[in-house]
């Protein structure tokens, strides 16, 4: 990945180290206007990959193997990318680098599927965010009602007598419209959710030693806390331990489902 020196030099007009660096095979966009740097280098095996560079930052872009990138180009606000087939996704720099959650391939076998559908919904992701990634509205308690109430927001929702935050991840207005019916689904299914997370947890950390009785108190010890909603209808609860006694403080679990509530992978957060 180049580094700031080079792509400090490619703005102010001088980018042939970034070029040998990229190879022949890739493509390389600089837009001083966007105070930005697009790249998309190809791999022995014919796959690419893509970054963009902001002030400060270099961001690695998701690229759907269906998209084969063939020209970048740019205007006063965005960059446009145009694959082999013809097709065009256009977006500002910090849309192209937005992260979204996505359950990892090696879990999820329509990775490829939601990569490529949040791809070519750049122009949809949220822009300019402070930090990334949550865009949020307010929901009745029943979900019933769409309010948005700000770019960044919390709301609680009552899921199985339990008291949620409710997030929608790296999602405007139209696709959080689009989630509310999956979304009131999970709700009025928490139970089983957490549940079937709590047994989850319990299956990948218990080292053989416990108890029947740790096994039987552990659902009453793991408290969900948040449950954030993907683009992709696969969602995450994250976990609260007050007693920390499985989690060190200040860490917790947080269990990861596929859209159908298959939990398939859980991460410790911090």
């Amino acid at each position: 990945m180049p580094n700031s020196r080079i792509i400090a030099s490619a703005l102010n007009g001088d980018a042939e180290e970034l070029r040998r660096i990229v190879g022949p095979g890739g493509l390389v966009c600089v837009a001083p206007g966007l105070s930005s740097v697009f790249v998309v280098r190809t791999t022995a095996d014919g796959a690419q990959t893509a970054t963009v560079a902001l002030p400060g930052s270099t961001t690695f872009v998701p690229l759907p193997r269906s998209f084969q990138v063939c020209h970048i180009g740019h205007d006063s606000e965005r960059f446009t990318l145009t694959s082999a087939d013809g097709r065009s996704v256009t977006g500002t720099p910090r849309q192209f680098s937005a992260y979204y959650k996505v359950i990892a391939e090696k879990y999820n076998p329509r990775y490829e599927e939601h990569v490529e559908e949040a791809f070519l919904a750049t122009n949809l992701l949220p822009d300019g965010l402070p930090s990334p990634r949550l865009l949020h509205v307010d929901t009745d308690p029943a979900l019933g009602e769409l309010r948005a109430e700000g770019r960044i927001a919390e709301s609680s929702v009552t899921a199985a007598g339990q008291q949620l935050e409710m997030w929608f991840d790296c999602a405007g207005p139209e696709k959080i419209a689009e989630l509310l019916p999956h979304a009131r689904r999970l709700v009025a299914d928490f139970e089983r959710i957490r549940r079937d997370g709590t047994e989850f947890i319990w299956t990948t950390f218990a080292e053989g030693d416990e108890t029947e009785e740790e096994k039987a108190r552990f659902p009453e010890v793991m408290t969900p806390n948040t449950l954030v909603v993907y683009r992709s209808g696969d969602f995450e609860v994250h976990f609260g331990e007050p007693g920390s006694r499985y989690f060190m403080d200040g860490y917790w679990p947080a269990v990861q489902y596929r859209a159908d509530m298959t939990p398939v992978h859980v991460t410790v957060e911090a």
